[in-house]
């Protein structure tokens, strides 16, 4: 397994930088003191990681270690004003970035941890969609339709750790957490009221009971999208460091 020491070179790299940078004059003190923070948490991720990596993946592993040795040979005042201050505090956010998600690949049970909260977001979105076709309103099924394109590019970009998708998914969890908290209010209301009752059984041309039983079985689908969106909604924040 060649990874860990490729990591450990990594973090030895970035620890070399750290003088470099105290040494240089295009930066402000406060934008030396940002580099550094981040040089030096990259570096102790990588060297906690290569304790314990259980995946072996020696190509990403090189990936790092040039990302690492590119930070560090632009760390003189020459690369800087000839790539510009601004690439190069990417660079060193990036490292850090890289070092924080680096987990999710090289030790297998927190990409299974985030795969559960991928399809618990999934679920979530997926029940969102049928409470819409059953509550029968209108307005919520037009904006069920607006929020669709969102969704269901946030499920593709989450699935490959994207940040977009990240964003997006928190951009569109608010609407169908309070779809599922007006349902949850109506289908109670509901069945503790008999005219509203009478009023469903006929709108839908089936018996009370019948009504009954579809509001409980919305009460139950609200509940159940509420749980998971809830879940997920914690789990992506949890995970945050794991999209790109």
């Amino acid at each position: 397994m060649k990874s860990p020491a490729i990591l450990e070179d990594t973090a030895e790299v970035l620890e070399t930088t750290i003088p470099r940078v105290q040494r240089l004059k295009s930066l402000s003190d406060k934008e030396k003191e940002w580099v550094i923070r981040r040089i030096k948490e990259a570096a102790e991720n990588f060297k906690e990681l290569a304790r314990d990596v259980k995946n072996d993946n020696e190509e990403l592993a090189e990936f790092f270690f040039k990302k690492a040795k590119e930070l560090k040979n632009m760390s003189v005042d020459k690369e800087i004003e000839r790539e510009g201050k601004k690439k190069y505090l990417k660079l060193a956010d990036k490292m850090l970035l890289y070092s924080r998600s680096a987990k999710y690949d090289f030790q297998p049970d927190n990409m299974k941890e985030l795969k559960k909260v991928y399809r618990k977001y999934l679920f979530g979105m997926t029940l969102f969609f049928v409470l819409t076709g059953m509550y029968l309103n209108q307005f919520l099924a037009m904006t069920a339709l607006i929020l669709a394109i969102p969704i269901i590019l946030s499920m593709l970009s989450l699935q490959k750790r994207g940040h977009l998708g990240l964003l997006l998914a928190y951009s569109a969890i608010p609407i169908p957490f309070v779809t599922g908290i007006m349902v949850m209010e109506y289908s109670i209301r509901a069945l503790n009221d008999p005219s509203i009752l009478e009023q469903i059984a006929q709108a839908l041309h089936k018996s009370v009971s019948f009504a009954q039983g579809y509001l409980a079985v919305l009460m139950v689908l609200a509940a159940v999208e509420l749980y998971l969106l809830t879940v997920a909604s914690v789990g992506l924040y949890k995970h945050r460091h794991a999209f790109l």
